[in-house]
């Protein structure tokens, strides 16, 4: 029993001295938000959405919106305990996380509708826009949002798996 305590209590050391630990090297923050979201992809996917959405269907919007703005807006409805802030304990790269309900939530707050669909078969690149996430095959922590049809579905190229497809509506 002692000596698992021994080697846990080390393997505990050897995984904090990792240099992605949030612990010993938190993400950088500016004014309480993830400075590291302000250019991720969930926030670069909604600003190039909501471009090429307006730009098809003729719609002008109030303002433009920067992945800065979109990032702070999806972080101050995370909260002040949120699983993205858990998760940098562990691992800084996790601020750069944007779940699948503020992708829809930051759309709808632009009287936008993301209506997920099962296949890539669904999607008409003359007309629709969408964010897909897609994610590396074989791996847990490569995931990226994309805008079709601005990107690219192949984002990992033989290895993409895509996950999720949200079109947007009006």
């Amino acid at each position: 029993m002692k000596r698992w305590s021994t080697y846990m209590y080390a393997l505990i050391l050897i995984s904090m001295l990792n240099t992605s630990c949030g612990v010993l090297n938190p993400p950088r923050t500016e004014n309480g938000y993830y400075i590291g979201h302000y250019m991720s992809c969930g926030p670069e996917a909604i600003e190039r959405a909501l471009n090429h959405y307006s730009a098809k269907n003729g719609i002008q919007f109030k303002r433009a919106w920067t992945t800065k703005d979109i990032s702070i807006r999806i972080q101050d409805r995370a909260g002040t305990i949120n699983l993205r802030s858990i998760l940098t304990v562990l691992d800084r790269e996790s601020a750069q996380i944007t779940w699948p309900k503020e992708i829809v939530s930051e759309l709808k707050s632009h009287g936008i509708t993301a209506k997920l669909i099962r296949s890539v078969d669904e999607l008409d690149i003359s007309k629709d826009t969408a964010i897909v996430l897609v994610h590396k095959r074989g791996t847990l922590n490569l995931y990226h949002w994309i805008c079709y049809p601005v990107e690219s579905l192949n984002h990992f190229g033989d290895m993409t798996v895509i996950d999720r497809i949200y079109i947007l509506e009006r």
